[in-house]
């Protein structure tokens, strides 16, 4: 009888699903080759543009990472505080600063998956006994969401290279 392959644990789990595409769409692929002049576009119905997505990823996935790592953490006021300002716009430099801070974050959680002795599971006291696996795999999964709007909304409005290859 063969060996079955031995289980991942959720550390290496969740590396994996940061460090490479799995079955969601990265933020660079979602990024890639967008046109400048559309970070500001809204599509039809949809309050907010490219880049309030993205900032608003940046500001949760920051305020989860935050919530279980510091204790005198204030989180912002929900839903406003997570979110751009409806009319707020930005341009190159603020979408460049936005995705590097998302970026940053990520680096930030694999750095803690990495660390062996961080207990991941264990209860944060200061953050309502909630787990920093909880907070990191709450993270993923809003980013994932996210990004695949993203995806949706550009392909919606038709922003993706003519030459891209789809996965």
């Amino acid at each position: 009888m063969a060996r079955a392959t031995p289980r991942k644990d959720s550390r290496d789990l969740i590396h994996e699903i940061l460090t490479h595409e799995s079955s969601h769409m990265s933020l660079r692929d979602a990024v890639a080759d967008f046109p400048m002049k559309q970070i500001n576009a809204k599509a039809p119905n949809v309050p907010y543009s490219f880049w309030h997505i993205l900032e608003h990823i940046r500001i949760a996935q920051w305020d989860l990472l935050e919530y279980v790592g510091n204790p005198k953490h204030v989180s912002p006021d929900w839903p406003d505080g997570y979110w751009p300002a409806p009319d707020a716009t930005t341009d190159a430099a603020g979408w460049k600063r936005t995705i590097a801070g998302i970026e940053k974050d990520l680096r930030r959680i694999d750095r803690v998956l990495a660390d062996p002795a961080v207990d991941i599971v264990a209860p944060v006291p200061f953050a309502n006994n909630k787990s920093i696996l909880r907070c990191v795999v709450l993270a993923v999964d809003h980013n994932s969401y996210h990004l695949g709007e993203f995806g949706v909304l550009r392909q919606t409005l038709d922003l993706w290279p003519k030459n891209r290859q789809s996965t």
